[in-house]
């Protein structure tokens, strides 16, 4: 546990001293939030059925903090030490190798707790109302920062696999066609069938309509459950891959 927190320390350090790497994280979601709502809000106004008496920017607030914790960053991080050889050095450190891992991973939390916050009083500010109160708005931000913590572990597996900085920067890049093949726009049955059924087999939908759920509807426990265990499940599973690539890691 100490390695990890020395480790997870020294990654949070390289966060503020580079802030040129989160600031552009923080502009596309914020930049996508103030566009779609100045876009659609008209479209939809608070009388819309689903947004239960809410501005179109309760809707959409929660695709804006999937954006901002859903980064490369910890993988590019990793994959610079590779190359400039810090990576080797590490490795043949007296500590644990799945602490070099956990560590950047710690970090990703505490920026996803910073990001997912400041998007969260960017939305209230613009007129959402998180109707689950304050402990709902705690709930919102830990969960978002939790998914991106999840998401980090695939940014840091191509970075281990292939010690390539354009392979692991691309890889934010999956994230896109998974965000948009949501219901982020309207809800799953205002969708084309098929559009419907791609969004339905999309975990990440599900992370999306349990944040909801906390910012429009309230507490619905079966949706948070079901976000939970997709955060989870993904973190779980990415994690392990991680795990065990750098297990077998050869310089």
């Amino acid at each position: 546990m100490t390695e990890v927190l020395l480790l997870g320390r020294r990654a949070v350090r390289e966060i503020v001293r580079y802030p040129e790497a989160t600031i552009p994280t923080l502009f596309i979601p914020l930049f996508f939030l103030v566009v779609n709502i100045g876009q659609v809000s008209k479209t939809f106004p608070s009388t819309t059925p689903f947004l239960n008496g809410q501005g179109y920017v309760a809707f959409q607030l929660p695709v804006s903090l999937m954006f901002a914790v859903a980064t490369a960053t910890s993988g590019l991080a990793l994959v610079t030490e590779i190359e400039l050889g810090y990576f080797d050095k590490l490795l043949v450190a007296p500590i644990r190798r799945s602490s070099l891992i956990f560590g950047r991973l710690t970090a990703d939390l505490v920026r996803g707790i910073a990001a997912s916050a400041l998007v969260l009083l960017v939305g209230i500010a613009l007129g959402a109302r998180v109707q689950s109160g304050m402990l709902g708005a705690l709930l919102i931000v830990l969960l978002s920062a939790l998914f991106g913590v999840a998401y980090a572990g695939f940014g840091i597996l191509v970075a281990l696999r292939t010690r390539n900085v354009q392979a692991t920067q691309s890889s934010f890049l999956l994230f896109f066609p998974l965000l948009f093949l949501t219901p982020n726009f309207v809800p799953f049955d205002r969708l084309s069938p098929a559009m419907e059924t791609l969004a339905r087999i999309n975990p990440i939908s599900y992370v999306i309509v349990g944040l909801r759920s906390l910012v429009i509807d309230g507490w619905d426990v079966g949706k948070i459950a079901v976000a939970v265990a997709v955060i989870f499940g993904l973190g779980a599973i990415l994690t392990a891959l991680s795990l065990r690539t750098i297990a077998n890691y050869n310089r």
